[in-house]
């Protein structure tokens, strides 16, 4: 199995957080508020994009998203 690295970019001008998961071509998408799931032809997520995402307010809700979660097996996104 062939491992891949996750990319993390942010668009200041646009407010746009996008995470993709693996480097694939989108078919298919998943809309719901602010946010959008790309998915590829094997029906995977392979990107997530936030739209008007705030480093500022992601910070001040820091330790809302800390309790959240606790419970999942995450990489440390805050500090």
């Amino acid at each position: 199995m062939n491992k891949q690295n996750m990319k993390i970019s942010y668009d200041k001008e646009s407010e746009v957080l996008s995470i993709e998961i693996k480097r694939r071509k989108s078919v298919d998408s998943d809309i719901a508020g602010n946010v959008v799931i790309d998915y590829d032809k094997k029906g995977e997520a392979v990107r997530v994009n936030l739209y008007n995402f705030s480093f500022d307010l992601f910070r001040d809700n820091a330790k809302f998203f800390k309790n959240f979660t606790s419970g999942f097996k995450l990489p440390s996104l805050v500090r």
